[in-house]
């Protein structure tokens, strides 16, 4: 944008033109979320005298070199480009910074580990700790044993940490137990390596009753 100030005298007329530093046009999304795999695109609203020029950041740290493009254009998104952007707009009279724009990406990998064999003492608690997922965001979590979907009662819990807790352990809690994570901005779930538990016999019981009989 520039401003003129048009001069009359009797032998010419004089137009003077006056250059504008950039300035902001509106301020810009504060936070997108995204799936991973799609495209971002991101725009810097900015004004002023041209030619204006442009630069993106990502974390602080450019991006782009200065460009014309006023538009940041990534085809398909991935995980580490999550975080926060920001766009400078500059032409001879100056240079203006947009506000930061919060970039999320929602995504769903996978179980790490192997399977795994856990033995408990029968009226023993049993802890069964899900293995390491990463997310975004965090995923509806639901456990199975032997396929069939766990109920939480005054028994068996799930803690916030989405650990299976049994109180009191019996022999019909032996079994294959795996842990289904869902992603609802995604649409995405995997299934967790199973986890076999195994319940021992109670050996003081054992052997108090093997005493008693042999003392009958």
């Amino acid at each position: 944008m520039q401003t003129e100030k048009v001069i009359f005298s009797p032998l010419c007329v004089c137009v003077c033109v006056s250059e504008v530093a950039p300035y902001l046009r509106g301020g810009g999304a504060g936070q997108q979320v995204v799936l991973e795999g799609n495209r971002l695109v991101l725009t810097c609203l900015a004004g002023g005298s041209w030619p204006l020029q442009y630069r993106w950041t990502l974390n602080n740290s450019n991006v782009t070199d200065w460009t014309p493009q006023y538009r940041l254009f990534l085809p398909s998104l991935k995980r580490t480009d999550a975080g926060q952007y920001q766009c400078m707009a500059r032409n001879r009279m100056g240079a203006v910074i947009h506000r930061r724009t919060e970039v999320q990406v929602a995504f769903l990998g996978n179980f790490t580990g192997e399977e795994q064999r856990k033995t408990v003492t029968q009226g023993r608690a049993a802890v069964i700790i899900p293995p390491s997922l990463a997310s975004f965001p965090r995923p509806v979590v639901t456990w199975y044993k032997d396929g069939q979907k766990i109920i939480p009662n005054s028994r068996i819990a799930i803690t916030l940490d989405n650990q299976l807790v049994i109180l009191a352990t019996t022999a019909t809690d032996a079994g294959r137990y795996q842990v289904e994570a869902v992603n609802e901005m995604t649409g995405e779930n995997v299934t967790s390596p199973a986890v076999y538990l195994s319940v021992s016999g109670n050996r003081k019981t054992f052997f108090f009753l093997n005493k008693m009989w042999w003392k009958c």
